[in-house]
C-alpha cells in the first residue's frame, strides 16, 4: 500500500511539472502603467519603444492604459491586501508622485543604477531632483518635458488673447467658443494656474503654507475671474469637458475657437492627420504658462523590478528620447543633455525638433517656449488649488 502512494505520488509530480514546464513563461515581461487618452503616445510605445526594448534589452513590455487616479488606487490596495503587486512602471509627475511617495508607494531610490541616466541626464538639475517643489530623492527617472500651451483656428479667430483680460474680451464677443477641462483633469488644472498666474503671479503664491483657506485667500482674484466668464462659456458654463480628449473633439468640430494641451508640439500632428484645420496655431499667454517635467516610476511591490530597470534604461536612451522628439509621433521635449550626445545624435534631435515648411506655423519653436515657461507649483498646493476651484467655481461656494 506504501508503494502505490509512493508511486501515485511520483506520477502527480511529474504531471506537475510538466504543467509548469509548459505554462507561459513570464520573466521578461515588464508592465507600464500611465494615461491612455492619447493615440499618438499609445502608438508611439507599441511600436517603438516596446520592439527596442526587447530588441537591446530582452524584456517584453506590455502597456496597461489606465488614469493615474485608479492607478494609484491600485496601488494602495495591493500594498494593503496582498502580498504581490501586479504593476511595474508608472507614468507619473506632480501630485500624483507626491501622494504616491508619500505613502510609501514606490521602489527606490534607483536613478543612480540606470546608465543611460548617468550618462545623459542632469542627475543634479531640477528635472531629476524636482518634481512639482518636492525632492525626488532618486525614486523617479525624468522621461521628457512638457509646457502649457493654447491652440487656436486663425480663420476663426485671427488674433488670439495674450492674457486673461483679453481672453474675457473675446468671450464677451464669441459667446460660447470656449471651455476648459474641469479641474480633475491635468489639463483643466494646468489652465486654472496658467490663469492664477496671470492675474495673482506666481511669486505670489509659490511659498503659500498647504493650508485651504490661506490658499483660497490668495487665489480668489482668479476664482472671481473664472466666474465671471463662467456665463460666457461653451453651455454657458453648466458643464464643463470631462478630459483634455474631449475639449479636442469640440475643437475638432469648431464648437469653440481655443483647445489646449500639456504637449506643446500635439497641434502639429493633430492638423497633419486632418483632425483639426491647417489654420491652427499654438500660442501662449505673455506672463508665460506652468513647465513641468514628468517621469518613469517603479511600484514598490512590481513583480520584475531588473526587468523595470531594463524598461527605463530603454526609455532613456538616445534612440527612443529622439524618437519621443519626432514631431511627426508624439512630439514630446527629450530630458538628455544636448552636449552629451554625439554628433550624429544631435543632427538627428535637431531633425526631429525641426517641423517642415509646410507646418511650421503650427507649433511654437523650442526658444519661443523657453522664453514663457513659469515653474510649477508644490504637489500640495496644486491640490488645494484643484479643491478650491471645485468648491468657488465648480459648486458655487464662497
Amino acid at each position: 500500500m506504501r508503494n502505490k502512494i509512493i508511486i501515485i505520488g511520483l506520477i502527480a509530480i511529474i504531471i506537475l511539472g510538466a504543467v509548469f514546464a509548459n505554462r507561459p513563461k513570464d520573466d521578461n515581461k515588464v508592465t507600464i502603467y500611465g494615461w491612455g487618452g492619447d493615440q499618438r503616445v499609445n502608438e508611439w510605445i507599441d511600436s517603438k519603444l516596446a520592439p527596442y526594448a526587447l530588441e537591446n534589452y530582452g524584456v517584453e513590455v506590455v502597456r496597461v492604459p489606465m488614469n493615474i487616479d485608479e492607478i494609484l488606487m491600485k496601488l494602495t490596495n495591493e500594498k494593503n491586501y496582498s502580498n504581490n503587486g501586479s504593476i511595474d512602471v508608472i507614468w507619473i509627475n506632480g501630485e500624483n508622485f507626491y501622494y504616491a511617495k508619500q505613502y510609501d508607494l514606490l521602489y527606490g531610490p534607483f536613478l543612480d543604477k540606470i546608465e543611460n541616466a548617468q550618462k545623459y541626464v542632469d542627475l543634479k538639475g531640477p528635472e531629476a531632483t524636482v518634481d512639482f517643489g518636492y525632492s525626488t530623492e532618486g525614486y523617479e527617472a525624468p522621461w521628457g518635458k512638457a509646457q502649457f500651451v493654447f491652440v487656436h483656428d486663425k480663420e476663426l479667430l485671427p488674433e488670439p488673447p495674450k492674457n486673461s483680460q483679453e481672453l474675457k474680451e473675446m468671450l464677451i464677443s464669441n459667446s460660447g467658443a470656449f471651455t476648459y477641462p474641469e479641474a480633475t483633469d491635468f489639463v483643466g488644472s494646468a489652465f486654472i494656474r496658467t490663469v492664477i498666474y496671470d492675474i495673482v503671479g506666481y511669486e505670489n503664491i509659490k511659498d503659500l503654507s498647504a493650508d485651504y483657506e490661506t490658499v483660497k485667500e490668495a487665489v480668489m482674484p482668479a476664482m472671481n475671474y473664472l466666474n465671471e466668464i463662467k456665463p460666457y462659456l461653451w453651455k454657458e458654463g453648466k458643464t464643463y469637458p470631462k478630459d483634455s480628449a474631449q475639449l479636442d473633439g469640440l475643437y475638432q468640430d469648431k464648437e469653440i475657437y481655443i483647445a489646449m494641451d500639456y504637449n506643446a508640439n500635439k497641434a502639429l500632428s493633430k492638423v497633419m492627420d486632418k483632425s483639426w484645420s491647417d489654420t491652427t496655431e499654438t500660442f501662449v499667454w505673455e506672463n508665460g504658462t506652468p513647465f513641468n517635467t514628468h517621469y518613469l516610476a517603479i511600484a514598490a511591490n512590481a513583480p520584475h523590478v531588473e526587468n523595470s530597470m531594463k524598461l527605463i534604461e530603454a526609455a532613456l536612451s538616445p534612440e527612443m528620447q529622439i524618437s519621443k522628439a519626432d514631431l511627426v509621433g508624439w512630439g514630446d521635449l527629450p530630458v538628455l543633455e544636448y552636449d552629451n550626445l554625439s554628433d550624429d545624435e544631435q543632427k538627428s534631435l535637431d531633425e526631429s525638433l525641426t517641423p517642415s515648411e509646410q507646418y511650421k506655423n503650427s507649433i511654437l519653436t523650442y526658444d519661443e517656449l523657453s522664453d514663457h515657461k513659469q515653474p510649477e507649483l508644490k504637489a500640495d498646493l496644486v491640490n488645494i488649488i484643484e479643491k478650491v476651484w471645485e468648491d468657488v467655481v465648480l459648486f458655487g461656494e464662497q
